[in-house]
């Protein structure tokens, strides 16, 4: 229902598909043995407006229909349903090798309505999060340098939305691996790391001091972040957990 490319062979039957989803998501019943004793329907005509609208735009892919109908489709975001459809949908659209190549706001919608995701929604935190490293390991050959270093930088403010909204350890264990295998460049362990600071603040639990400290104490990572009197955040993290 949500891939801009896969045409359904049997598209008039795209109502029923909807609708049965629709049901499958918004309805509860209660049973007593054998015997359903009741039936909510309260949310199931809601629940397949947004599930309508969403999927029309979605095969549409057009960005124009996206912003003239950005505030109802934020409005539908709010359905676990719709944000699953909508990260499938923008999976599919960023990895076109193209995509960047054409992009020129400083965020893309695309990513906009990811980072709304992660605000409404917890439990896709870690499908948001697969996703996005999917996207920060994707080779962009295509670019110069210094435009695949600030696409990777975009990204990674992306993960540390998401490390904002409650997804905090998997996303610095993912940084650290990154660290350790030699797999990003410097620059970009170095951004994670300023803007961690930037979101973060004392009392640190031990799970995030023994993943972070790593990093922090790194100089190649952070000695262009530290001044020599230490008022810095890096410094006085580091002096928080003990030095």
């Amino acid at each position: 229902l949500y891939s801009p490319t896969e045409r359904s062979r049997n598209t008039e039957h795209n109502d029923k598909y909807i609708y049965v989803l629709a049901y499958g998501v918004s309805v509860t019943e209660r049973w007593d043995g054998e015997e359903r004793r009741s039936i909510n329907t309260k949310r199931l005509e809601q629940t397949t407006n947004a599930i309508e609208k969403t999927h029309k735009l979605a095969k549409l892919d057009d960005m124009q229909e996206w912003l003239c109908n950005i505030e109802t489709v934020f409005k539908y975001l709010k359905y676990p349903v719709v944000s699953m459809g909508i990260i499938k949908y923008c999976k599919e659209v960023t990895m076109d090798s193209s995509y960047f190549k054409g992009v020129t706001d400083s965020v893309p919608l695309h990513l906009i309505m990811i980072d709304e995701i992660a605000n409404n929604h917890p439990l896709h935190h870690d499908t948001v999060f697969q996703f996005l490293k999917q996207l920060f390991e994707r080779s962009h050959e295509h670019l110069q340098e210094l435009e695949q270093i600030e696409i990777r930088k975009m990204i990674i403010d992306r993960m540390v939305h998401l490390l904002c909204v409650g997804h905090v350890i998997p996303v610095i264990q993912y940084m650290r691996y990154c660290l350790d295998n030699e797999t990003a460049d410097k620059s970009l362990i170095r951004h994670f790391a300023g803007e961690v600071m930037e979101v973060t603040t004392s009392p640190y639990s031990a799970e995030f001091i023994a993943e972070f400290l790593p990093i922090a104490k790194n100089p190649d990572i952070t000695a262009p972040l530290r001044n020599s009197n230490e008022s810095d955040s890096i410094s006085q993290f580091i002096e928080y957990c003990g030095g």
